[in-house]
Parts: structure tokens; sequence; C-alpha cells
């Protein structure tokens, strides 16, 4: 189960119970992380390689009793230079790992770290029933 993020938490707990406006929320994209990335988002956790960028998450599907899962499938380019090994999974609002105002979601750790070798593809997969990302709130 993925977990929010300290900006998140807080964007609720404001607009919820201190009638603040809910910031708005930019395109998503997955991200990969080496170590977790902790709710507070700790720089240096995101994979930083040639080849690794951000992808949009797609739809969703509706969320029953809250929780939901990620409806599309979403592939990250493959694998060039050396091998990474992930650990971690997020969603995080902003594309690029260069910008300062990209804000961390949810995160969570792989069910094992994954050692990606060259030319291998990380693939955030979509099943008629649950998604490889599932997100419950309750």
């Amino acid at each position: 189960m993925a977990g929010f993020s300290n900006s998140l938490a807080n964007a609720i707990i404001s607009a919820t119970l201190r009638q603040q406006a809910f910031p708005a929320i930019r395109t998503p994209y997955f991200a990969l992380f080496t170590s977790d990335p902790t709710d507070a988002f700790t720089a240096g956790t995101e994979v930083n390689a040639a080849w690794y960028r951000r992808v949009p998450t797609g739809a969703f599907a509706a969320p029953v009793n809250g929780a939901t899962y990620n409806a599309v499938r979403a592939a990250f380019p493959p694998v060039t230079g050396a091998q990474t090994t992930v650990t971690h999974i997020g969603i995080v609002e902003g594309d690029s790992l260069n910008d300062p105002t990209a804000t961390l979601m949810y995160s969570e750790a792989l069910p094992a770290p994954r050692t990606l070798q060259i030319n291998d593809v990380f693939v955030v997969d979509s099943q008629a029933l649950a998604g490889d990302f599932a997100l419950q709130l309750l």
C-alpha cells in the first residue's frame, strides 16, 4: 500500500480542516527510487541516469472504498550505461528530476529490490483487478 508524502498529507489537512484551497496538481508521473524517498521526499533517492525519465501514470481506476490502482500500463525507457537497483516507486507531480517545484505525492517499497540490467524496461503494469501500483487510503 502506498503512503502519503508530507506535502500531500499537509495539503489535505489544510483543505479539509483549515478551509484553505487545495493546491492545483500537475500531471502525475511514476518515479523510481534507489532508496526510500521518505515522506519528506529526500533528495538524491530518485534514479539519476541518462536513460531515466519519469513516465505519466495515465488513468487510475475509479476508487472503491478508498482504494484505486493504475488502470494503464506505464513503461520506463530501457536501461543504458550501467545496471541500477530500484527499491521504491512513487507518484510525483512534475515531469523532470530537475524540477525544483516537483512534489512527491505517494510512494511505496517494491516487494523486493529489483536490479535493472542494461536493456531492461521497468514496467508498471495494469491488470483487470489490480495494477502494480495500489493505493489504499482507508
